[in-house]
């Protein structure tokens, strides 16, 4: 016979974001990134610029790719 925790899972709430302005928000970072990444490609701390980029430009196209108005976002579970 199982017992039931003695302290109840908490559960997590999404975070709701505007998939317009975080769109907009996310063409501006890459504007950014991509600038550092011709403007600077010598100086240190820039070396992974590149991979900075290609992850973030994954990113930017599943934001672009969802229908709904706004984008759920939210932790893994434990």
């Amino acid at each position: 016979m199982s017992t039931a925790p003695t302290t109840p899972q908490l559960l997590l709430e999404p975070l709701l974001v505007d998939r317009d302005r975080l769109v907009r928000m996310m063409r501006l970072t890459l504007e950014e990134l991509n600038i550092r990444r011709v403007t600077t490609p010598q100086c240190a701390g820039e070396t992974d610029i590149n991979e900075m980029l290609r992850y973030w430009e994954e990113v930017f196209g599943w934001i672009k790719h969802q229908g709904a108005t706004e984008i759920v976002m939210m932790s893994r579970r434990p």
